[in-house]
């Protein structure tokens, strides 16, 4: 059986930089309606850069979660039962 934890650390930099690369979209996305909105109603966005920096960091570190567990019981099966088990 393997069960070396080694097998699981491909997955770890993908889901992370996926986590990553939705925490960027979602402050530029956030970034943007704030901004239209405050063209468009002419008011004065007000943006927290310290929120907009952190949203990145906080999608890595979600992504870096939501993949640790997946990664590490499938590193823990011969890799063809990886393959074949349920999701």
């Amino acid at each position: 059986m393997s069960a070396s934890p080694t097998a699981a650390s491909p997955w770890r930099p993908r889901s992370t930089t996926i986590g990553l690369l939705g925490g960027i979209v979602g402050a530029a996305l956030g970034i943007a309606v704030v901004v239209g909105v405050g063209v468009f109603k002419e008011w004065t966005p007000v943006l927290d850069l310290n929120l907009a920096l952190g949203a990145p960091l906080a999608g890595a570190l979600v992504g870096l979660l939501g993949g640790l567990y997946p990664s590490l019981r499938a590193a823990r099966m011969e890799p063809v039962d990886a393959l074949r088990a349920p999701s």
